[in-house]
């Protein structure tokens, strides 16, 4: 990999709470945000993308919306 996600336990705050309110939730961080913990400011920027697009509001509604965001990272191989 060219940039190397950091250890959830090498990450910085902001980006350690972010991450640690993401391993929550979820259970487990995807690569793709730890990579991005390394830029805090993009991690949060994301984050607050994130939650204004897959807040819950879509006819889907935030459980279904989880498990098609963990499948499709699955798939790719984004939790590790």
């Amino acid at each position: 990999m060219w940039i190397s996600p950091l250890r959830l336990n090498d990450a910085q705050e902001p980006a350690r709470g972010i991450l640690e309110g993401i391993r929550a939730k979820r259970g487990a961080v995807p690569k793709l945000l730890l990579t991005m913990a390394r830029r805090p400011q993009v991690l949060n920027g994301r984050q607050t993308m994130n939650m204004a697009v897959h807040g819950g509001n879509s006819t889907l509604g935030g459980r279904r919306e989880e498990l098609i965001s963990y499948y499709v990272a699955t798939i790719g191989g984004c939790y590790g």
